[in-house]
């Protein structure tokens, strides 16, 4: 790959899904029940098949089209890109059309028009294999919150960064990269 590709989460990593997601569900009347969980059945006290159909429900809202920048995510992605790194989103978002239209308009407000090569929506919750097999044995670097899709990275050959979050702090993976935030990811990433 003559380019340099940097691979990324969506969602905890470039734009701030939770925050927006614990707006909606107050504004659909839920209270949270308890803070820093990466539950939703846990954080709302809902049954879990309720806190899916909210997830799916909400992310194929219009309220997708209107997350803010994750932490230093804006700073830092312009810092990589000056540094010519261009990226590749694979997100579990939804495979509804409309919806990744918004997600891709988001991105492109917030970060701008040249920085990602790809946007790729899959359903909801879904495991990132499929996706990332093109990958495999590539090198290139992988970042993501979710400590399962970042061991698979490690897994298929990629340099995988865990972005800290509360729900993934303990996670421990011979080979992973950690980091706090994006200057930390700009310091891996040289």
């Amino acid at each position: 790959m003559s380019e340099k590709i940097i691979l990324t989460d969506c969602d905890g990593v470039l734009l701030d899904w939770e925050a927006a997601f614990f707006d909606w569900m107050v504004a659909k009347g839920y209270t949270i029940k308890e803070e820093a969980v990466y539950n939703i059945g846990r954080a709302f006290g809902i049954p879990k098949e309720l806190g899916k159909k909210l997830v799916a429900e909400f992310n194929d809202s219009a309220w997708i089209g209107f997350l803010a920048a994750q932490g230093d995510a804006r700073s830092g992605v312009a810092k990589l890109v000056e540094k010519g790194y261009k990226f590749v989103v694979i997100t579990s978002l939804s495979t509804d059309e409309k919806a990744k239209m918004l997600r891709v308009s988001n991105l492109k407000n917030i970060f701008g028009k040249n920085v990602f090569i790809d946007v790729i929506c899959i359903g909801t919750g879904l495991d990132k294999d499929e996706e990332l097999e093109p990958y495999r044995d590539s090198g290139l670097y992988w970042i993501e919150d979710k400590p399962e899709n970042a061991d698979l990275g490690l897994k298929l050959g990629l340099k995988s960064i865990l972005i800290e979050h509360t729900h993934n702090v303990d996670h421990d993976a011979k080979g992973m990269l950690y980091a706090k935030d994006w200057e930390e990811i700009n310091l891996l990433i040289k």
